[in-house]
Parts: structure tokens; sequence; C-alpha cells
């Protein structure tokens, strides 16, 4: 396992760091949409990776990070649930900002078991 941002970090390798990377997910993958935001994703072997972003339609860079952080803190709190054997693009939603983070984990838990079902196909 390669080093980790910080102690509630994701590690670079479950980290999608590159633009092309993020953009390829956007170009080939799939959807899973929730009213918090949507999950894009690619199969891919080895393990998950994910990358989180914001659209301008959520306004203020402050409401933006903070939907980002919220995004990140609930895909860390998924454990061991996490997705395996894909690339993940979370777009957050301004629903986001308002629901609670144990329900945003939910659906985040639904999205990443639909994907899972469809990765398996």
């Amino acid at each position: 396992m390669s080093r980790a941002v910080g102690a509630l970090g994701l590690s670079r390798d479950a980290r999608l760091r590159h633009t092309s990377e993020i953009q390829a997910v956007f170009q080939q993958g799939r959807r899973e949409e929730r009213r918090a935001f949507v999950l894009l994703w690619v199969p891919r072997g080895g393990p998950a990776r994910a990358g989180f972003a914001v659209s301008r339609q959520i306004r203020g860079a402050v409401r933006r990070n903070r939907a980002r952080r919220r995004l990140r803190a609930a895909y860390r709190g998924l454990g061991p649930a996490k997705l395996r054997g894909v690339d993940a693009v979370f777009v957050a939603r301004a629903w986001a900002l308002e629901v609670p983070l144990d329900e945003l984990r939910d659906e985040m838990a639904s999205a990443h078991a639909a994907a899972s079902r469809n990765a398996g196909e």
C-alpha cells in the first residue's frame, strides 16, 4: 500500500489523481443517479479508485468544497463495502450539502451495490 495523504485521507492507490483518468470515466462510464450525487464508473482490474467532482451549478467555492468533503467522508465511512475493480467518480448535487452524513453513506452504499452488480456482468 502506498503512503496515505493523512490519517483520514485516501491512499494514492485509492484515488483517481489525473485529469485524464477522471475524463475517461466521464466519457466511458456508466451511471447510477441518486438524489445527492451521480456515480459514474467503469470496470477495471485491481483495487477500486475514486474521484470526487462538483459542478459549478452549486454556487460558491465554499459550498462546492463542503460538498466534495462530505462525499469523501461518506466514501471513507463505507469501509469494507467499497467497490472493487472499478474507477468511480462521484459528482455532487446540491442535496449532498443538506442530507445527514449517515443517509449520504447509505445512498453511496446502495449505488455501490448497484454498480458492483453491473460490473460483474
